[in-house]
């Protein structure tokens, strides 16, 4: 069946010097089934400016191919490693000029067989920014074949174990960027990104008086406490509009779930139950929020009102429950469930129904959706250690993140990067 994709539908004008000899409209027509990906050929960056070209160009050719590839949009073949061995949907590649300190990729997509001009865009940044200036490229030719942005821009939370520690990380993606956030020497788990991307939400050990929620900004500094009250304090995360935290409390003797104030002030409690309440998470829309509670008998995951009313148990016929996560359009939850092994992860309807297992194998943790919806990042121990897995939601194999060899845990996906801390583009 053949699908029409709108946004392909652009004038040559928009390529610039190369489209003023090519002043028809473009219209690609791209044919795939349910669940195909768009097969295209990546061709190698065209160098030109300082020597460094070459050599940055070729780093520039594998990460535009990975990102694509990882995009679950597109199935790539690379130029660089072999000949197509079927029909090409549309080719990727530019020109890549290096001056001193400062990088351009002129940015082309074209249609195959024909080479007419589908897309180009100009972008530039500093040396430093040449992985961000490819990944910008990526999520821009995803929205041209989609109409929604690529994920390549944004960053991964996680915890790392060392012995008895547990510190808090960030690295963009694809395993590229690797930072430590925290160094207490004690446990930091549970990030939670807030809407803009620029703080991060845990809980911690670090006063040595139990789990605490802290906020510290994303691009490193120093953490703030937020709820330091008697008890627990755990499984805090942000509203959508990063105007109110959804958290753990147990100040009244009891796990139950409370909301305050992006300060963690004014708590207001929203459930009241004998049962353990816990791992609260917001739709997107913020009317409601999902969570784990035990009133049941055993945990399984429920929905209610963000006041607290109109309380539901979504999760049936499925094991023990925890970690909840919806998707950013809000019509589905992951979730996990038990068995004999460990854990196993969920997807289902928003209503609770059609709930179908994208990950099992080992003992699979903490799904956390990307901005987009199309993958999920977990933790998991297949392989023999336990480290980040991302699953395309399309019955592929999860793909392990790199974390240089450290033992990963507790992920969160950011939102998509916003404003001028993107590389210039034109």
């Amino acid at each position: 069946m053949k699908r029409p994709l709108v946004l392909l539908a652009v004038l040559a004008m928009v390529v610039g010097a190369l489209a003023r000899a090519q002043t028809r409209d473009v219209i690609i027509d791209i044919t795939t089934g349910a669940g195909k990906r768009i097969p295209i050929l990546c061709e190698s960056f065209q160098t030109g400016g300082d020597r460094t070209a070459r050599e940055t160009s070729v780093i520039a050719d594998t990460v535009l191919a990975n990102d694509l590839q990882r995009s679950a949009v597109f199935e790539v073949t690379r130029s660089w490693i072999g000949t197509p061995s079927g029909e090409m949907q549309a080719v990727v590649g530019g020109k890549w000029i290096v001056n001193g300190n400062t990088v351009r990729l002129q940015g082309e997509v074209r249609d195959l067989p024909a080479r007419r001009a589908i897309f180009s865009k100009e972008y530039k940044g500093t040396l430093r920014q040449r992985r961000q200036i490819v990944h910008q490229f990526a999520d821009d030719i995803v929205q041209q074949f989609t109409g929604e942005a690529g994920v390549s821009q944004t960053r991964i939370a996680f915890s790392v174990q060392e012995g008895r520690n547990k510190e808090m990380y960030v690295m963009d993606w694809d395993g590229d960027g690797l930072f430590q956030l925290t160094r207490d020497r004690s446990i930091a788990i549970s990030p939670s990104w807030s809407p803009e991307g620029s703080l991060i939400l845990f809980t911690s050990y670090r006063a040595g008086a139990g789990p605490q929620v802290y906020v510290i900004p994303s691009a490193g500094g120093k953490p703030y406490l937020v709820s330091g009250r008697a008890g627990n304090n755990t499984s805090a995360s942000y509203a959508p509009d990063g105007r109110e935290i959804a958290l753990t409390l147990s100040m009244d003797g009891n796990p139950e779930i409370y909301i305050t104030d992006a300060r963690g002030q004014s708590p207001r409690r929203i459930t009241n139950n004998r049962a353990i309440d816990t791992s609260p998470v917001w739709s997107p829309t913020g009317r409601e929020i999902a969570f784990t509670s035990d009133r049941s008998g055993g945990f399984q995951v429920y929905l209610m009102d963000r006041e607290g009313g109109n309380v539901r148990r979504l999760t049936y016929e499925v094991g023990s429950t925890d970690s909840p996560a919806w998707s950013p359009k809000g019509d589905r939850l992951a979730f996990v469930s038990r068995t004999d092994s460990g854990f196993d992860i969920y997807v289902c309807k928003a209503d609770g129904s059609n709930a179908r297992r994208v990950a099992s194998g080992g003992s699979n943790e903490n799904p956390r959706w990307s901005p987009d919806g199309r993958h999920l990042v977990f933790a998991s121990d297949r392989g023999g250690s336990r480290g980040l897995w991302v699953t395309d939601l399309d019955d592929r194999p999860p793909y392990k993140l790199n974390t240089g060899g450290r033992v990963a845990m507790s992920p969160a996906w950011s939102p998509r990067p916003s404003g001028p801390s993107s590389p210039a583009s034109h």
